[in-house]
């Protein structure tokens, strides 16, 4: 096994080292591993393996406190706000130093302006009031070791208790507190392009929860070192495992689903039109769990539900039946609308599910890149850029019951078949083939922001790289056919029309 396991001194534990004996341990730049684990130490090139855990660039952003805190506030996750501390400023404040490396003081309450001259911290963030505290460590993001903040008992008479405290293990799953903030804390570490670390998360006085603090080089209970070990260890027997199996068998592996949603606007009126006025929220057909805030009887997104297929155009062939079924359900002088905005303030989505297949940094990271990329060049612009303030971040994804994930960055791709089909098939082959789809344009925190303001200019070049790419897959030759429609609307320059009745592309107008 070639696991080199390159680390910062100053940063690692006795004991960590110990745990990784067996693999190439060192302190400067390494040739010659299959898989390269940074620890604390972004020293040497990431080209020099076949995988990287903690790869250079997202290991020095995370290692910045400043930056982390802007990365997430750009990703619109929850965190404690930027505060620049006057004489008026809510104290206590938090007061936060950048360099994980200097083995020094990370943050400190500060009670008083006086206090933060003097301080020295690097910034300053709002101090959340907090009912509940996390630890949770991650590998390849799995939850694989959570701690939670809990008084210590003691049988000293009440009055001489001095408060104290510890964090004890427990399952991820304990409550619904808990997985809330696994949630977060999952999408926060990935956002910085983490594969491993600590995020220090809580849930605030409105139980909401909440990002602390991250760090890539955490101090690991003893009883997760040897966990931390076996996961990098097996990842790196993974990578260093050659394909089995035909490519038809991997393909069939994967099942598909989804959920797009689409709205209703009165021919004559140009206003809503609620769905719940016509269908059923359950079942292949129904309405979205949202609703306006009218006693919860108002419901304003329609949605689709097929059964998952592994194939992506009998897939599409469902979606359209679905469809054929809603027009004898609703009246035909109300006009369907999809894309990513088709009213202010609605914002609306097309989640794919994937089945049958583990979610991972390396295929989540696909599906931001070789999927989101080109969804989000077909979207109007405009309108992109709105509903990204709510909805369709990177890296949004949601666990589901039966055991696969959904994959909830994209708008809704119902505005024609083409353009649905195109999408899923897409979908299908970045799934099946995202161990050799790479690239990660979003290490590069400005494409970050370009992609969220949907300023496509940023993209059309890294458009080309990543058809390329998929080119060089073996299963886009089957789908290839299916992609051109996304490819030529791509290459025009152009968008998809979100103000225009869907029904038309999909032949469902009713007869004249």
């Amino acid at each position: 096994m070639r696991l080199a396991f390159l680390y910062d001194k100053r940063l690692t534990q006795p004991e960590l080292l110990q745990a990784f004996s067996s693999c190439i341990l060192t302190t400067g730049p390494v040739t010659g591993c299959s898989v390269l684990l940074r620890w604390g130490n972004p020293e040497g090139p990431d080209n020099v393996s076949r995988a990287v855990l903690n790869r250079k660039q997202p290991l020095k952003n995370s290692l910045d406190k400043e930056k982390v805190f802007g990365i997430l506030k750009l990703n619109r996750i929850r965190r404690p706000r930027f505060i620049a501390p006057g004489p008026d400023s809510p104290y206590p404040l938090v007061g936060k130093w950048n360099n994980q490396t200097s083995g020094g003081v990370t943050e400190a309450v500060i009670q008083t302006f006086d206090k933060a001259l003097t301080s020295g911290a690097d910034f300053f963030v709002e101090h959340v009031n907090t009912i509940k505290k996390y630890n949770i460590y991650f590998f390849d993001l799995n939850s694989f070791w959570v701690t939670k903040k809990v008084a210590v008992k003691t049988s000293a008479p009440h009055s001489r208790i001095t408060p104290s405290w510890v964090y004890e293990q427990i399952p991820p799953d304990l409550d619904r507190d808990t997985v809330k903030a696994c949630l977060l804390a999952q999408r926060a570490i990935y956002i910085l392009g983490l594969d491993f670390g600590m995020v220090h998360a809580a849930i605030d006085i409105r139980g909401r929860p909440v990002i602390l603090d991250i760090t890539p080089v955490p101090v690991l209970p003893l009883k997760a070192i040897n966990l931390f070990s076996e996961h990098a260890k097996r990842f790196t027997a993974d990578i260093e495992r050659p394909e089995t199996g035909s490519d038809s068998l991997k393909e069939n592996g994967i099942l598909l689903g989804a959920d797009p949603e689409f709205m209703l606007r009165g021919q004559e009126t140009g206003r809503i039109v609620y769905p719940s006025d016509f269908l059923k929220m359950e079942g292949p057909l129904g309405f979205d769990e949202r609703s306006e805030n009218r006693e919860g009887r108002l419901f304003p997104l329609a949605e689709v539900r097929p059964t998952p297929d592994q194939c992506p155009l009998r897939l599409t062939k469902k979606i359209r039946d679905i469809l054929g079924m809603a027009v004898s359900l609703i009246p035909p002088d109300i006009e369907w609308l999809a894309g990513s905005l088709p009213f202010d303030n609605y914002q609306i989505g097309g989640h794919i599910h994937f089945s049958n297949i583990s979610i991972n940094c390396r295929l989540l990271r696909a599906l931001d890149n070789y999927l989101a990329i080109p969804l989000m060049l077909m979207e109007d612009p405009g309108r992109s850029s709105r509903r990204r303030r709510q909805y369709g971040w990177l890296g949004s994804i949601r666990p589901k019951p039966h055991g696969g994930f959904e994959y909830r960055t994209p708008g809704s791709w119902l505005v024609s078949p083409e353009i649905a089909r195109g999408c899923l098939c897409l979908a299908k082959i970045v799934a099946t083939e995202y161990r050799s789809l790479t690239r990660d344009y979003f290490t590069d925190i400005e494409l970050q922001k370009a992609f969220y303001q949907s300023k496509k200019y940023y993209f059309y070049d890294i458009f080309y790289e990543i058809l390329e790419d998929l080119r060089k897959t073996q299963l886009f030759s089957k789908y290839s056919v299916y992609l051109t429609p996304i490819v030529d609307l791509i290459k025009s320059g152009g968008h998809w029309d979100e103000t225009s009745d869907m029904r038309k592309s999909w032949g469902l107008l009713p007869a004249p």
